[in-house]
C-alpha cells in the first residue's frame, strides 16, 4: 500500500512539472513566435534599444551623462587638450578681425564712428553725478564730444554687457573668452542694441594687447571690487563685480529697460541670436510683464542653464509635469492614429463609403464610438504610456524639449528659475534697485556664491525669478578663473 502511493505520488509531481514545462513552453511560444499577439511587445523592445543607443551617443543623453558627467579620469586630457587648440585658433581669428575693426573704422561706420573715432556705443552714455554710495565704478575713457553730438533716444534699446577678469585673457593661451563673445556680437551686430565691458580685477600696471584692443572697440567700466579697508574673498568680490556692472549700465544709460549681463565666457548662439532675442522680449517678456503695466517684472530672467543639470537626475515640478503632459500626448497620438488606420483599412475593404466627407465623417464616428466604449485597450494604452515616458528619459529633457522649442522664440518656456549658474542674466529697470539692495544685504563665501545666494532671492524681496528654456548662449570657459582649474570638457554646452 505504500509503495502504491508513493508511486502515485511520483506520478502526480511528475505531471505536475511536465504541465509546468508545457506552460512554459506554451507561454514562451506566445510571445516569441505568434507575431500577430504580440506585436506590441517586439516594438517595445526595438524602441528601447534604439532610444538606449541614442542615450548613450546623443550628448545629454541620460546614459551620455552617467559615462561622460562624471570626476574626470586620465583619458580626459587629450580631449581637452584638443578642445584648448581649437579654442586657440578660434580666439586668434576673433582677435584677428577685431584688430581690424580697430584699425580700419571705415569698413565698420556702424560700430566705429568716423567723427569721434570712438565707438558709437559712446553716443548713448549720459553722463552725470552718481551720489549712490553703492557705486564703485568708473568709465574708462570718457566719450568725445563733437558739435553734431546730439543725446540719443535709447528707449527701445537694450544693454548687452560683458564681465570678465583682467588678468589670464591671452588668445595665445586660449583664454581669451572675452575676445570670442566680443566678436560673435560685434560681427552681427543689430542697430538695437547697446554693447559694454565690465572689467573686474584691473590693474593698469599689467594690461595685455588683447585687454588694450577690446578697450579700444567699446565702452569698458572699471569696476572697484577692492576695499582699501579689507580684503574681500574672491566670491565676495565677485559678487561685487555682478553688483557694480548691473549699477554701471543702468546708471549710464537711464532710458534702457533691459539689460543682458554676460559672463566673459558666455557665447551667444548662432548668427541669428540678436534676432531671437528680440524676439524673446518683444512678442514675450513685454507681453507678460508690460513696461507700464501694473505687473511687477521679476527680479531677473536667465538665458542659460547647463544641460547636463537639466535632466531626470535632477529633476524639478516643471519638468516632470512636462515629461508626464509628453507622454501621455504621444500615446494618446499614437492610438489614434493607430485606430484610424484599422477603422480606413477595414471601410476600404467595406467599400460601404463613396463620398469623401461621409467617409471621413464615418471615420470620426467610429473612433469616437469606441473611445466612449472603451474599445481602445487600457492595458496596450498603460504599456505605451510607460515606454513613451522611458525613452523620453533617456532621450533626455533637453534633448526632446529643446529640439522643437528652438524653431521659433514663440515656443520658448519660461519657468521659475532653477538654482545655479549666471552666465547670463536679463535684468529689468522696474526691479534691478530691488536686486541692488538685495545683493548689498549678503555676504558671499566658499558655499554661498552669488549664484547660490540668489536662490533666496524671492523670499526675501518677493520677486520671481526665471530661466529661458532652450538656452541662448553657450558656455565656451574651459579654465576656471575662479578655481584657477580646466574643467570636465563634457561640461560645456
Amino acid at each position: 500500500m505504500k509503495c502504491f502511493n508513493t508511486s502515485n505520488i511520483f506520478v502526480f509531481r511528475l505531471k505536475c512539472r511536465q504541465n509546468y514545462s508545457k506552460i512554459i513552453a506554451s507561454s514562451i511560444s506566445f510571445i516569441l513566435f505568434r507575431w500577430h499577439q504580440r506585436i506590441h511587445f517586439y516594438l517595445s523592445i526595438i524602441v528601447l534599444f534604439i532610444a538606449g543607443l541614442m542615450s548613450y551617443y546623443k550628448p545629454f543623453g541620460l546614459l551620455y551623462n552617467f559615462k561622460y558627467v562624471k570626476p574626470e579620469t586620465s583619458l580626459i586630457i587629450p580631449i581637452r587638450n584638443n578642445l584648448i587648440e581649437k579654442q586657440k585658433q578660434q580666439q586668434q581669428q576673433a582677435y584677428e578681425w577685431l584688430d581690424s575693426v580697430w584699425k580700419n573704422p571705415k569698413n565698420y561706420s556702424n560700430i566705429i564712428s568716423n567723427q569721434t573715432d570712438q565707438s558709437r556705443f559712446y553716443d548713448f552714455i549720459h553722463m552725470q553725478t552718481i551720489n549712490s554710495s553703492l557705486s564703485s565704478y568708473k568709465l574708462f575713457e570718457k566719450p568725445k564730444q563733437t558739435s553734431s553730438n546730439t543725446q540719443t533716444d535709447t528707449s527701445d534699446q537694450i544693454i548687452i554687457s560683458i564681465l570678465y577678469t583682467q588678468q589670464d585673457v591671452d588668445h595665445r593661451d586660449g583664454k581669451f573668452y572675452v575676445g570670442q563673445v566680443l566678436y560673435q556680437l560685434l560681427k552681427n551686430y543689430h542697430p538695437r542694441f547697446i554693447i559694454t565691458l565690465c572689467e573686474n580685477g584691473n590693474a593698469d600696471d599689467k594690461i595685455s594687447d588683447d585687454i588694450e584692443l577690446i578697450r579700444r572697440l567699446v565702452p569698458v567700466f572699471i569696476i572697484n571690487t577692492m576695499n582699501s579697508a579689507q580684503t574681500l574673498d574672491m566670491y565676495e568680490r565677485e559678487k561685487q563685480a555682478h553688483l557694480q556692472c548691473i549699477l554701471a549700465n543702468f546708471q549710464s544709460f537711464p532710458n534702457v529697460n533691459y539689460f543682458l549681463l554676460l559672463q566673459d565666457d558666455a557665447q551667444p548662439i548662432g548668427d541669428d541670436f540678436y534676432l531671437r532675442f528680440l524676439s524673446l522680449i518683444d512678442y514675450r517678456i513685454k507681453q507678460r510683464w508690460p513696461i507700464d503695466g501694473y505687473r511687477k517684472q521679476p527680479a531677473f530672467i536667465k538665458v542659460y542653464h547647463p544641460r547636463w543639470l537639466i535632466d531626470y537626475r535632477h529633476p524639478s515640478f516643471y519638468i516632470i509635469v512636462q515629461l508626464f503632459a509628453s507622454s501621455l500626448f504621444l500615446t494618446f497620438f499614437s492610438f489614434a492614429c493607430f485606430y484610424l488606420f484599422q477603422i480606413i483599412k477595414q471601410s476600404n475593404q467595406n467599400n460601404s463609403m463613396t463620398r469623401t466627407n461621409e467617409f471621413s465623417w464615418h471615420c470620426y464616428d467610429i473612433f469616437i464610438n469606441r473611445l466612449k466604449s472603451g474599445d481602445l485597450n487600457r492595458i496596450h494604452f498603460l504599456h505605451y504610456f510607460l515606454l513613451f515616458t522611458v525613452v523620453l528619459i533617456l532621450l533626455n529633457h533637453t534633448n526632446v524639449s529643446w529640439a522643437w522649442r528652438s524653431l521659433h522664440p514663440s515656443f520658448y518656456a519660461i519657468y521659475p528659475a532653477p538654482s545655479c549658474c549666471l552666465p547670463g542674466v536679463i535684468y529689468f529697470r522696474q526691479t534691478y534697485v530691488q536686486v541692488i539692495d538685495f545683493l548689498n544685504n549678503i555676504k558671499c563665501y566658499n558655499g554661498y556664491a552669488i549664484d547660490t545666494a540668489f536662490d533666496d532671492l524671492p523670499k526675501r524681496i518677493h520677486l520671481q525669478t526665471y530661466l529661458v528654456e532652450p538656452n541662448l548662449v553657450h558656455h565656451i570657459g574651459l579654465y576656471s578663473r575662479l578655481r584657477h582649474m580646466y574643467i570636465n570638457p563634457y561640461l560645456l554646452d
